[in-house]
C-alpha cells in the first residue's frame, strides 16, 4: 500500500455507499458511527477532549494542543487539511509521517475490513471513524499524555465522539449543515450537544444564543457534567488589533491574565482563545503562563483571516458561511477600510448564497471560482443565484484564472472559500 492507497481506503466505504444513499436525507439516516466505535473505544484511554461547534473547531483545537504542549506530549487530531493529508494526525505539532500514515491504515485495515464486508450497499463506515481510529492507534503507539479531538459536523453521529473523552468544549453554534444536523438552531444545538455524554469531568462551551444554551445546559444537568461558559467563568477583554493579531487579557474565574498574543486576525480569536485556556487551566497542573504567552504567540494556523501578501493587500479565510461574514467585515474594517475584490470558492451545497449577500456592501466585485477537488460540487447555478437575488458575479473556472481577474481589477483582495481553496490559493505562490 503507498500512500494515494492509504488515503483512498479511507474513504473506499463511504463512496462506495454514496450513491446509493440520499444526499438530502439527515445524519440520523445516514451515519453509522457504531460501525467504529468498538475499535475507537479500545484506542481510548489516554485523556483527551473533543472539540465540536459550527466555527473555529479546528482554531480551539489547534490552541488547546499549543498550550497543553508547555506540559505534555499532545495528540491533534483535526481535519480537512490544506495540502498534505498527513497534516490531520499531529504530535507537539509535528504531523505524521508518510511511513506511519501508511503502517497505521494497514492496522487498522483488517477490522474496518471486516465490518465493511457484513454492510449492505447504502451503508458505509464514515472516513471520520477510520481517521479518528487512525490517530488514536499512532497517538497511543507515541505514548502521548492527551489528545485533542476535533469533531465533525455535529455529535451524535460523528465517530469522532466515539473516543472516550474526559473533556468536551463547545464553540459557537449558528445554522449550518441545515441539510444533514436539522433547520433549526435548537436542532442543531441538540446535536451537538451529545459532546456530553456523562463521562465528562467538566464541558466548556463559548458564547451561545438563549436557545442553543438552553439546550446546552439542560444535557450538561441531565448527565451531571460541570458546565464552564464565556461570560460567565471565563471570558476575554480589553481585546485590541494589532499589526502582529490580537492582543487582549483572559479572565478564568478570579485570575486575570494580562496581554495574551496570537498571530491570528479577529475579535472573535480572542473569544477562542479564552475558551482554550479555561480547558487547559483545568488540565495542566503547573500553568506556567510565560510559557503559556510563548507558544500562543508562534501559532500557526492558516487560512484564518492571513494576510497573504501586502500588494496587492490579500486576505485569505476560510469561510463557507453567513455567520461568519460579520467577524469577517469587523476585521477588515480595523485592517483596511473599503471595497474589497471578493473571490468565492464555496461549492453548491454550502452557503454561497449567504457569504455572497453578506459580503456585498464591501464586494467592488465578485468572482465566483471552483477548485480542483472532485468531492466537491461546483455547477453555473451559483452565478444564476446571484443574478436572481440582483446581484452580479463574474464565474472562472479555476483558481489560478480568479486570482488574475483580481488582481487585473486593481485594489484589495478578499478570497473566502473552503480549506481546498485555501490550499489551492497557497499552490500558487501567491
Amino acid at each position: 500500500m503507498d500512500k494515494k492507497q492509504a488515503e483512498d481506503y479511507i474513504y473506499q466505504s463511504y463512496v462506495r455507499a454514496a450513491g446509493y444513499q440520499d444526499y438530502y436525507a439527515r445524519d440520523a439516516e445516514r451515519r453509522r458511527p457504531e460501525l467504529s466505535r468498538e475499535l475507537i473505544r479500545e484506542l481510548s484511554g489516554t485523556p483527551c477532549a473533543v472539540v465540536t461547534g459550527s466555527k473555529g473547531k479546528g482554531s480551539v483545537s489547534n490552541m488547546i494542543s499549543c498550550i497543553l504542549q508547555s506540559e505534555k506530549r499532545t495528540g491533534l487530531l483535526t481535519s480537512p487539511h490544506l495540502t498534505d493529508f498527513c497534516e490531520r494526525f499531529r504530535i507537539n505539532g509535528v504531523k505524521i509521517s508518510d511511513g506511519d500514515f501508511i503502517r497505521h491504515v494497514e492496522g487498522i485495515r483488517p477490522y474496518f475490513d471486516r465490518v465493511d464486508a457484513s454492510l449492505p450497499e447504502n451503508i458505509g463506515i464514515s472516513p471520520m471513524g477510520i481517521q479518528t481510529a487512525l490517530g488514536l492507534r499512532y497517538f497511543k503507539e507515541q505514548k502521548t499524555d492527551f489528545n485533542v479531538l476535533e469533531g465533525g459536523k455535529g455529535a451524535r453521529y460523528d465517530d469522532v465522539n466515539n473516543a472516550e473523552h474526559s473533556y468536551g468544549v463547545i464553540n459557537s453554534i449558528f445554522l449550518e449543515h441545515t441539510r444533514e444536523l436539522g433547520n433549526t438552531l435548537e436542532e442543531i444545538a441538540g446535536d451537538k450537544s451529545h459532546v456530553i455524554n456523562g463521562r465528562q469531568k467538566c464541558v466548556y462551551t463559548a458564547r451561545q444564543k438563549t436557545g442553543v444554551m438552553e439546550v446546552i445546559r439542560k444535557r450538561a444537568e441531565k448527565y451531571r457534567v460541570p458546565l464552564k461558559i464565556y461570560g460567565e467563568d471565563f471570558r476575554a477583554v480589553d481585546v485590541r488589533y494589532t499589526e502582529r493579531g490580537m492582543l487582549f487579557d483572559v479572565v478564568i474565574g478570579k485570575e486575570e491574565y494580562r496581554d495574551i498574543m496570537v498571530p491570528l486576525l479577529g475579535a472573535y480569536q480572542a473569544e477562542n482563545c479564552a475558551l482554550a485556556m479555561a480547558l487547559c487551566r483545568d488540565v495542566l497542573e503547573n500553568f506556567d503562563i510565560d510559557e503559556i504567552k510563548t507558544r500562543l504567540a508562534g501559532l500557526n494556523w492558516p487560512g484564518r483571516m492571513e494576510v497573504i501578501s501586502r500588494e496587492p493587500f490579500t486576505v485569505l479565510d476560510a469561510c463557507i458561511n453567513r455567520a461568519s461574514c460579520e467577524n469577517i467585515k469587523e476585521s477588515l474594517n480595523h485592517l483596511r477600510p473599503g471595497k474589497y475584490t471578493v473571490i468565492l470558492g464555496i461549492p453548491d451545497d454550502k452557503d454561497y448564497l449567504g457569504v455572497a449577500q453578506a459580503m456585498a456592501d464591501h464586494a467592488s466585485e465578485i468572482i465566483l471560482t471552483k477548485v480542483s477537488n472532485p468531492h466537491y460540487v461546483f455547477t453555473g447555478k451559483q452565478k444564476k443565484e446571484l443574478e436572481k437575488k440582483g446581484q452580479k458575479a463574474v464565474s472562472t473556472e479555476s483558481v489560478g484564472e480568479a486570482l488574475k481577474k483580481a488582481k487585473e481589477a486593481g485594489g484589495p483582495i478578499l478570497i473566502l472559500g473552503t480549506t481546498a481553496l485555501v490550499a489551492e490559493v497557497k499552490k500558487c505562490n501567491y
